[in-house]
């Protein structure tokens, strides 16, 4: 099963924090353990999660920017990521659930 790797980075970002508050990891340790969750998306971009504050950040050129990462919908059926122009999932065809739109 496929899985969204920004959401998997995100939770295991989460449990680095919570190791982190408990004093099981030191600062040192838990940024190098951060820096370990980096994700390259299908464009081949870099990103990396802040480690002061849980925010996504893309590499561009020698910088790091703050920017949201190509969020993916997750097939309930097979769990492949999808792209949200997609109604239907590109691996196994079952419709795929449109996001509840934002409230202004």
């Amino acid at each position: 099963m496929s899985i969204d790797p920004f959401g998997e980075a995100e939770r295991r970002y989460r449990e680095l924090v919570a190791r982190r508050r408990t004093g099981e990891l030191g600062m040192r340790a838990f940024r190098a353990a951060v820096r370990e969750l980096r994700v390259r998306d299908p464009e081949g971009r870099e990103w990396s999660l802040g480690p002061s504050d849980g925010r996504w950040y893309r590499r561009e050129r020698d910088l790091w920017q703050e920017a949201e990462p190509p969020r993916r919908l997750l097939c309930p059926a097979c769990g492949h990521p999808n792209l949200h122009r997609h109604s239907f999932c590109t691996q196994c065809g079952a419709a795929l659930p449109r996001p509840e739109p934002a409230l202004p």
